[in-house]
């Protein structure tokens, strides 16, 4: 069964929004100031930015290698970001239907995982990311409320909607985390409960994998959720990084705000490249970055120069997967055992997912778990993706 892929109509629709988007944020700049400013934008600072988005993808490897272990295998760190990097590298650049975690989950079957197991990996990646994004975002407005209080949103709302004349940037980070903690709530319970019931709907987060077997993967990690908490805390660095990288874009534009108010508002501009409205967050990021910089001390063409810097530094930082691509596997995925308690000699998980016998091996009820087949060695192979 393979994954299903969205309707071209459906990316073409968000990209004729993205567009809208962009034309009204830029109706609100003068366009030879916006081309001024990043003309004169200082190089350093911006060095100093594509080395702090690449070290927030280096945080995403990592969580997700670790969590890779549970399952029974290794990965290489290396390997881990490869893999990332060209995901990253197909989300920002090629408009097909086939995204980079479906692209991890094809790749890590390709080295000898079998496509449960891959697919759990990068799921429960992307939940340890909700999570850490979750504590970032509490974390950043609890130390930025200080310089938020009182500033109102621009005058350009007004025109929307009269009620927006009135809205407080600390209000709405406020909501923001409200919205957030119910919505990571509201998801773990409606996924726990598809998980007993067998819900279709798991199909499309099991990305081409049968749904059971799917489920009896995700069901490991119950077993090891301390390895669960490491990923989140190694996933909080991604939007500090990201903050922090926000902050030298401002530096190299001569724009002196404080890191604290880029820090509190990485995780909307994050949630923002996952809302299906426009392409990557095209439009609807200049828009925000109006929304939120400019009662802050920004101008409308500074804010506009500093979503327009962080677009292109991520695509930069992403287009390192191209040649990662071509030159292929340079790492070994490797099989190990990994005990359970109460069941010596099983592989993580304890029952396979595949054979249904306790250690998941082939000779019925009569196997013995105390002499476990050992795992064929995966020899060390050459990829072209």
């Amino acid at each position: 069964m393979e994954p299903s892929r969205p309707s071209p109509w459906r990316w073409f629709l968000r990209l004729g929004v993205g567009t809208a988007l962009l034309v009204w944020a830029l109706s609100l700049v003068e366009l030879e100031g916006l081309g001024g400013l990043l003309a004169r934008c200082r190089l350093a600072p911006l060095l100093e930015a594509f080395v702090l988005f690449f070290g927030a993808a280096v945080a995403s490897s990592l969580a997700w290698q670790i969590l890779v272990i549970p399952l029974g295998y290794r990965l290489h760190l290396g390997q881990a970001l490869r893999l990332s990097l060209v995901g990253f590298f197909l989300n920002n650049l090629i408009p097909s239907g086939l995204g980079g975690d479906v692209y991890r989950v094809f790749a890590l079957s390709g080295f000898g995982v079998p496509r449960v197991q891959a697919a759990a990996s990068v799921v429960v990646e992307r939940w340890s990311a909700f999570l850490a994004l979750l504590v970032a975002t509490g974390l950043s407005y609890a130390a930025a409320f200080p310089l938020l209080r009182g500033a109102e949103a621009p005058d350009f709302l007004k025109g929307v909607w009269a009620p927006l004349a009135h809205l407080r940037l600390d209000w709405l980070m406020g909501l923001f985390l409200l919205a957030l903690t119910l919505a990571f709530a509201a998801s773990t319970v409606l996924a726990l409960a598809a998980g007993r019931s067998g819900s279709p709907a798991l199909e499309r987060f099991s990305m081409g994998a049968p749904v059971g077997e799917f489920l009896a993967a995700i069901q490991v990690y119950r077993q090891h959720r301390l390895t669960f908490l490491a990923a989140a805390f190694i996933n909080l660095a991604s939007p500090l990084l990201e903050g922090l990288a926000f902050s030298s874009i401002a530096d190299a534009l001569g724009l002196e705000l404080s890191p604290l108010l880029f820090l509190a508002f990485t995780p909307i501009f994050r949630v923002l490249n996952h809302v299906p409205i426009s392409v990557n967050a095209v439009g609807t990021q200049e828009l925000a970055s109006i929304v939120f910089w400019n009662p802050l001390g920004a101008t409308p063409d500074q804010a506009v120069a500093i979503s327009l810097l962080i677009h292109a530094l991520k695509i930069s930082v992403s287009a390192l997967g191209a040649p990662l691509y071509l030159v292929g596997n340079r790492y070994r995925v490797e099989r190990f055992e990994l005990s359970t308690p109460g069941k010596k000699g099983c592989p993580a998980g304890g029952e396979s997912s595949q054979s249904g016998h306790p250690c998941g091996g082939e000779g019925g009820e009569g196997g013995s778990p105390e002499q476990p087949a050992p795992a064929p060695r995966i020899r060390k192979t050459q990829s072209k993706g």
